[in-house]
C-alpha cells in the first residue's frame, strides 16, 4: 500500500514540474515575440504545443535559422547562446492580422531565452 502512495506522489510531482516548464517556455516565447515583432499588438495566440527536447539541431543549422527571419520580425534579433547540446522546443500557432502563422522556437537548456526559431 505504501508503494502505491509513493508512486502516486511521484507521478503528481512529475506532472507539476512539467507544467511549470511549459508555462516558463510560453512566457519566454511571448516575451521574445513582443520584443521582436514590430506590430505586436496585432498578434493573438491560438495555441502552444507541449514542450519537447532535441539534440538534433547543429550550430550550423542555428546560423541558417538566424538568417531566415520572417518579414514581420525585426532583423536585429538578440538570441540566447546555446550553452549545451540539448535544446527545448515549443511550437505555437498565432494570428498576425488575419493570417494564421505557425512557428517552432528553440530554447536553451536552462530556459533563459530563445536560441533560434523557424516559421513552419
Amino acid at each position: 500500500m505504501k508503494h502505491i502512495i509513493y508512486i502516486i506522489i511521484g507521478v503528481a510531482l512529475l506532472l507539476f514540474a512539467s507544467c511549470g516548464r511549459q508555462q516558463e517556455a510560453k512566457s519566454i516565447v511571448k516575451d521574445f515575440m513582443e520584443t521582436n515583432i514590430g506590430e505586436y499588438s496585432k498578434v493573438s495566440y491560438l495555441e502552444f504545443c507541449d514542450i519537447d527536447s532535441t539534440r538534433n539541431i547543429s550550430d550550423s543549422l542555428i546560423q541558417v535559422l538566424h538568417g531566415r527571419t520572417p518579414a514581420h520580425f525585426s532583423k536585429n534579433i538578440s538570441y540566447q547562446q546555446r550553452g549545451g547540446k540539448t535544446l527545448w522546443l515549443i511550437r505555437t500557432r498565432y494570428l498576425m492580422d488575419k493570417d494564421t502563422c505557425s512557428a517552432t522556437f528553440y530554447l536553451d537548456k536552462e530556459m533563459t531565452g530563445v536560441v533560434a526559431f523557424k516559421e513552419n
